[in-house]
């Protein structure tokens, strides 16, 4: 993983996930962690089709991937399963792209968003100092696969209202520290 980019923890590379997985208006899904970024894979039942927001969005990643994950990503797609690889570059680029459409609003986050979701589930991974393995959101369970240091594999579920507890605790830290700082 990019090593400057890598520093924000999982919760600063997951956020840029679940932003793009919002603008696909995706709710089901799996983020499994691989060597350069991560896997995405839409868990949606009874697909019949991708949306047009959907093609735009897998045409403009090819474009930037090499041949082969261009061509893997393709053979996915032609067998009905929608996964597309997101690369450190992809993170980073789409992280660029989140925080200057954040700028130009002043209102609080959506707790509920995809976004917010996984940022959240990177913060307790990140507190738990463990290597995110997965998280896979089916519903309103969100289960995540991490190794601990000690590098034993935890798997923990957390439903939609555990995370928004999560988020209004975090959400109150870093306003408390941009009071601070000001």
């Amino acid at each position: 993983m990019l090593q400057s980019f890598k520093q924000v923890g999982y919760a600063g590379m997951l956020r840029p996930v679940g932003q793009t997985l919002d603008d696909l208006r995706i709710e089901s899904f799996t983020v499994i962690t691989d060597e350069d970024g991560f896997i995405v894979r839409d868990k949606t039942r009874n697909r019949a089709q991708l949306t047009p927001r959907e093609k735009a969005f897998l045409s403009d990643l090819s474009a930037s991937h090499s041949a082969l994950k261009a061509k893997q990503n393709a053979l996915r797609l032609a067998n009905g399963i929608l996964e597309w690889h997101l690369t450190d570059a992809d993170i980073e680029r789409l992280e660029k792209a989140g925080r200057e459409r954040r700028r130009d609003t002043e209102q609080a986050p959506d707790s509920h968003s995809i976004s917010q979701i996984l940022r959240i589930i990177g913060e307790i991974v990140d507190q738990k100092r463990g290597r995110l393995i997965s998280v896979s959101k089916i519903e309103s369970l969100v289960t995540v696969d991490y190794l601990t240091s000690m590098g034993r594999l935890v798997s923990e579920n957390f439903t939609l209202p555990m995370i928004y507890n999560f988020w209004v605790r975090s959400y109150k830290r870093r306003a408390a520290r941009n009071v601070a700082t000001v």
